[in-house]
């Protein structure tokens, strides 16, 4: 039969496989719902630039930094 210790190597290397193979894809699915349930609760807004990146800003930082977005293009329009 098995040895005490083959059992015991076996589950050690079976464990860490798993937490090696599993260990991105938990990691990246709990930030996903942190992040998500952050937006839903309007703790942080987000918006995407013109290059396709998306931006998340606090809630009461997205105000001023919408404001500052409009004077750059006031001041772009008013340069043409």
């Amino acid at each position: 039969m098995y040895d005490t210790y083959h059992i015991a190597l076996a589950y050690a290397v079976g464990t860490a496989a798993g937490i090696g193979i599993f260990h991105q894809w938990v990691k990246e699915k709990i930030i996903t719902r942190t992040i998500d349930s952050l937006v839903d609760q309007e703790y942080v807004r987000s918006y995407e630039d013109e290059s396709g990146n998306i931006h998340l800003h606090k809630w009461h930082d997205f105000e001023d930094l919408m404001d500052e977005m409009e004077k750059e293009l006031n001041n772009e329009n008013d340069d043409s």
